[in-house]
């Protein structure tokens, strides 16, 4: 569902990085929604500022944090079909073993 506090604090954030752009004299670009790049340009975007929760999938099969190098698989509750090269994850799970969960798909060239 859609919490509607949250909706606001998202749309108050915005509006003070609009203003912000606006003092600095920033233009603000945004990729029409039909775009095929939509979709990757939000992904870009997380990874710019969330880059320090990214794991990479190794020749062996299981996932290495950047962050610290440890081993992380991803969650059961993933809903990805496949196991990317990269992913950038929003949770760390501590069980039984290491888990990553709620994660997209990037791009190792995003990080650079």
């Amino acid at each position: 569902y859609i919490n509607n506090r949250s909706m606001k604090s998202a749309e108050s954030v915005r509006e003070q990085l609009k203003r912000t752009m606006e003092r600095l004299g920033l233009q603000m670009v945004s990729t029409d929604f039909h775009d095929k790049e939509y979709y990757p340009n939000i992904r870009k975007c997380l990874v710019a500022g969330f880059f320090m929760q990214v794991a990479h999938l190794e020749k062996s099969g299981h996932y290495l944090t950047i962050k610290d190098n440890q081993v992380v698989a991803l969650h059961p509750s993933t809903c990805l079909t496949h196991k990317p090269e990269w992913v950038l994850y929003n949770e760390f799970v501590l069980t039984s073993k290491n888990f990553v969960r709620t994660v997209i798909q990037v791009r190792g060239e995003w990080l650079v």
